[in-house]
């Protein structure tokens, strides 16, 4: 596939994703993780026109699905900033613990079948933890 393609996919796939999910921000924020990280890029132009947020080294920006890379923070993350709140840093860390399990829960499903299984359970993992959605 062709860089062009690849985003117009991703673009596609943020859209439909952000429809099934509007309003659960951070488990939207999950999906990128079916894979790993980085960010799902859907609007280059806004990520470098607007600042990215950062809560103990997870940083998001407008234009990026899900926590950025290093590589995404140094292009997208002008300027930073630099958030310290200790509930948003713990919800942040219990995200993260929900994406660990939940890796390990969808390496059974074959490519493609992925996402269904990665809602439900980031779902009831990020609830287990008390993070509401």
């Amino acid at each position: 596939m062709t860089e062009k393609e690849i985003e117009a996919l991703a673009e596609t796939l943020a859209e439909k994703i952000k429809e099934r999910l509007r309003g659960h921000d951070l488990l939207l924020h999950s999906v990128p993780y079916i894979h790993g990280s980085p960010g799902l890029v859907v609007d280059a132009e806004a990520a470098k026109a607007t600042p990215c947020t950062c809560y103990a080294k997870i940083c998001f920006s407008k234009g990026i699905v899900g926590a950025l890379s290093e590589s995404q923070k140094t292009w997208a993350c002008n300027p930073r900033i630099e958030r310290s709140s200790p509930g948003m840093e713990r919800r942040l860390s219990n995200w993260q613990k929900a994406v660990g399990v939940c890796k390990a829960e969808i390496e059974r499903y074959p490519e493609g079948e992925k996402l269904e299984p990665w809602l439900e359970c980031m779902g009831e993992e990020l609830r287990s933890r008390g993070i509401e959605l």
